[in-house]
């Protein structure tokens, strides 16, 4: 196995801090590589994906296959959470998606006393 020595060649490096935590959901008729698309906003501001749930409804009469999605993320402290946010509305405009989000920032008090 090359397992070992692929390991070798990696450089560690530390983790930076991820204070704020990220919750969205969102409704919108499905259709191919939604998903990727949330994902890849998460991405591009530099956030970790903790939780990703989806599941689809079927079409039912004249209403198209709905996709809901709910991604939990947690972001650096250096991000601010306006950018996100704005980022993810535009989106859910772009896909007329109808979606949901809420940042929680956790202070450096917090961690002081023991919450992480």
């Amino acid at each position: 196995s090359t397992l070992p020595l692929k390991g070798a060649e990696l450089s560690d490096r530390p983790r930076p801090a991820m204070p704020a935590t990220v919750w969205v959901q969102v409704e919108v008729a499905d259709s191919p590589h939604l998903i990727e698309r949330f994902t890849a906003l998460f991405n591009s501001h530099e956030m970790n994906i903790a939780e990703l749930v989806s599941r689809t409804q079927p079409a039912e009469g004249d209403k198209a296959a709905q996709l809901f999605i709910q991604i939990t993320a947690h972001s650096p402290a250096s991000q601010n959470s306006a950018n996100i946010e704005q980022a993810f509305k535009a989106l859910c405009t772009e896909l007329n998606a109808q979606g949901s989000i809420n940042v929680v920032n956790y202070s450096q008090h917090d961690e002081q006393d023991g919450v992480k």
